[in-house]
C-alpha cells in the first residue's frame, strides 16, 4: 500500500512537472502564472514533507503510549482544552495517579502541549498549534479524523 501511494505521488509530481514544462514552452503564458505554479509546487512539497515528518515522529519518537494518546486526544478536541482529570478519565487512568501529570510535564517540555492557568489549582491543557508537528496533526485530524473524533467522543 505504501508503494502504491508513493507511485501515485510520483505520478502526480510527474504530471505537475509536465504541466510546468508545457507552460515554459508556451509563449502566451504570463510570468505571474509560472511564478504562482512554482510557488504552489514548492508549498505542496513542503506540506507533504511536514505531514510525513509529523506522522513519522508520532510513531518513532520516544513517547509512551499514554503520551501518544494524550496528544491524539488534545489534537482531536483542538481548539478546546482539557484538564488533567478529564484527560485521565478519558484515557481510563486513575485520577489519583500522578502518571498523567508526569506525561503532561514531558509533553510540555517537548513543546507539544501548552497550558493555561484557569485557577491556582486548575490548568487547561491544549495541543500546541505553534509547533509545526502539532499543527500538521491538527490539520490531518480536521480533514480526515471523523472516525477518531467519533471514537473519542463515544468513550
Amino acid at each position: 500500500m505504501t508503494f502504491r501511494i508513493l507511485e501515485d505521488d510520483k505520478k502526480d509530481n510527474d504530471t505537475l512537472e509536465k504541466i510546468l514544462a508545457s507552460l515554459n514552452t508556451t509563449s502566451q503564458v504570463k510570468p505571474e502564472i509560472k511564478d504562482y505554479l512554482d510557488t504552489l509546487s514548492t508549498r505542496i512539497t513542503d506540506l507533504t514533507r511536514d505531514y510525513y515528518a509529523a506522522i513519522l515522529y508520532l510513531f518513532t519518537s520516544p513517547l509512551s503510549l499514554h503520551q501518544r494518546l494524550i496528544l491524539m486526544q488534545l489534537v482531536t478536541i483542538y481548539p478546546k482544552g482539557s484538564s488533567g482529570i478529564e484527560l485521565a478519565r478519558s484515557l481510563g487512568i486513575s485520577e489519583k495517579s500522578k502518571s498523567i501529570y508526569r506525561d503532561l510535564k514531558f509533553l510540555r517540555t517537548q513543546h507539544l502541549v501548552s497550558t493555561e492557568d484557569i485557577h491556582p489549582r486548575l490548568k487547561l491543557i491544549y495541543a500546541n498549534a505553534e509547533n509545526r508537528f502539532m499543527e500538521r496533526l491538527i490539520e490531518l485530524v480536521k480533514l480526515h479524523g471523523r472516525e477518531l473524533d467519533t471514537i473519542i467522543k463515544n468513550e
